[in-house]
């Protein structure tokens, strides 16, 4: 089955899970109507809020949330991540309740945006949005109005098993020739140096990583989406190689194409892999549940220069259709605000994206330098124009990765961004 068409494919399926789903989950988290007269109910939809540790955080706030507000009750409606763009999109296009929910990139944010132009609140007249760095406003701003505000800033590239580099008196790569020679090492010492998985959506953390090394800037981004720069340029195919080299060199666990992620994240914590190719989001559990290991983090060195990925973890906005808007905002200012993210950040090992914050962690601190400085960017995939078009290219450096021809996956990106041209130039009706 072609990208495209399994893509479609995968849309229509999840549509189908998430009607069954939804019907089960509303029974239960909908609070009791007959008490409902008594106090507003927001909705707030988030692919967060499952039953990881992490998540647990988040759960607490919010119950410390209607502890303080008690005219205010919070229904939650978690979507799974991989369901999470077509369940969005089936609930505002079906005319479902939605007050508060969360994004989790500026893709998504356009994708849904471009569902209906006035399908957010704006939120340029609060008050609050003055707590906020201004660069993490950046992508939920259109024509000087803001339509979200930013949660917990994350980097990306891969996470490593301090404890066994230091016992090896292995360094941390500075260029990729240096990167190889580190796997080379840790690989005749018999330790997998990178669990790669099967998850679809790993690979690019490594892909985006070193698109962002090489230059692939917003403006680049922008000439690639126009036209102007074709998926065959030497910036895509040198990124794509150098992800497959990790595979070709034999770096990866052997069937890695069957391993889940949970599966590679356990060969960090035994010692079998030095690294795992994820985000700083997962420092935090990764610690937390191998207590014999030290986890940190690295980013991916390029060939020339290494730069800091920004990864804003989610962007919380408010339906501008929502029946309860000031009682919204009030949700979103506490959950994103300065109190709250700086003790989520030290709970998580995440950077708040608020002015000022305190930070307690030194990893935390390292990554807040990483990801406010100068030369900082936010991850290459993310600042594709939509959702959709970056699931695409994704999906192909999936395929290619998995052993299909370059060119034909070069040709199939090709093929996308140019059907989001032609989408993107029709009126809308």
């Amino acid at each position: 089955m072609a990208g495209g068409a399994r893509f479609l494919w995968w849309i229509v399926v999840a549509a189908a899970v998430l009607l069954a789903d939804c019907a089960a989950d509303d029974s239960a988290e909908r609070p009791d109507t007959a008490l409902s007269s008594t106090f507003v109910v927001l909705r707030y939809t988030s692919f967060m809020l499952d039953s990881s540790e992490t998540a647990s955080h988040y759960f607490d706030a919010i119950a410390k949330f209607e502890e303080m507000n008690p005219d205010i009750r919070i229904e939650v409606d978690h979507i799974q991540n991989i369901n999470y763009t077509a369940g969005l999109k089936m609930r505002l296009l079906g005319g479902e309740q939605m007050d508060v929910f969360d994004v989790w990139s500026p893709s998504l944010f356009e994708e849904i945006r471009r569902l209906d132009d006035h399908v957010y609140l704006d939120l340029s007249k609060e008050d609050f949005l003055n707590d906020f760095l201004p660069a993490s406003l950046e992508p939920v701003t259109k024509v000087g109005h803001v339509y979200g505000v930013p949660g917990l800033m994350h980097t990306d590239g891969f996470l490593y098993n301090k404890t066994m580099f230091q016992k090896l008196g292995l360094s941390i790569p500075r260029t990729w020739a240096e990167f190889i020679r580190l796997c080379e090492k840790l690989k005749d010492q018999g330790i997998i140096p990178i669990a790669l998985n099967s998850e679809w959506w790993v690979p690019q953390f490594l892909f985006g990583s070193l698109m962002s090394n090489a230059g692939a800037d917003e403006t680049w981004t922008a000439m690639l989406e126009q036209g102007k720069v074709r998926a065959d340029h030497p910036m895509i195919i040198e990124a794509m190689s150098m992800t497959k080299e990790i595979i070709d060199r034999g770096f990866v666990p052997e069937g890695w194409e069957q391993l889940k992620y949970e599966q590679s994240r356990d060969l960090i914590g035994n010692g079998r892999a030095a690294m795992i190719v994820t985000g700083t989001w997962d420092l935090s559990e990764l610690n937390a549940n191998n207590s014999g290991q030290e986890i940190d983090f690295m980013m991916v060195p390029g060939v020339e220069r290494t730069v800091p990925n920004l990864n804003i973890g989610s962007y919380k906005v408010i339906s501008a259709n929502s029946a309860h808007p000031e009682e919204a905002k009030r949700f979103l200012a506490y959950m994103n605000g300065q109190e709250m993210q700086e003790k989520l950040a030290n709970q998580v090992m995440a950077v708040p994206s608020v002015s000022g914050a305190l930070l307690h962690d030194p990893i935390v601190r390292r990554i807040f330098e990483l990801v406010t400085g100068e030369e900082a960017m936010i991850y290459w995939p993310h600042i594709v124009s939509t959702e959709s078009l970056q699931l695409e290219i994704i999906d192909a450096l999936n395929e290619y990765l998995r052993g299909a021809d370059l060119v034909r996956e070069l040709a199939k990106i090709q093929l996308a961004i140019d059907r989001a041209g032609n989408r993107e130039a029709q009126p809308k009706t």
